[in-house]
């Protein structure tokens, strides 16, 4: 296996992962985009949904399981149902 590829594994090897920074968010293995607006979104994991509150919100980057949001957040929270 190469460097890059264990280093890849060492970064990625949690069931998810969630960065929050003053402007943006960075999520990592997410199973659904539950909704998406300016004021709200909502992610669904494995065990519960993240929520992220605020103003001007937007999803600057996203694949298939990851995603960067972008914009004023003034809330972050979990809902576990």
């Amino acid at each position: 296996m190469h460097m890059k590829d264990n280093l890849i594994n060492f970064l990625y090897d949690k069931s998810y992962f969630i960065n929050i920074y003053e402007d943006y968010i960075h999520v990592f293995n997410y199973t659904e985009l539950i909704s998406l607006s300016s004021k709200k979104i909502e992610l669904k994991f494995e065990k519960f949904n993240l929520v992220i509150d605020g103003q001007n919100l937007f999803i600057n980057k996203m694949c298939s399981n990851e995603a960067l949001i972008k914009g004023q957040i003034s809330k972050v929270g979990f809902n576990y149902e």
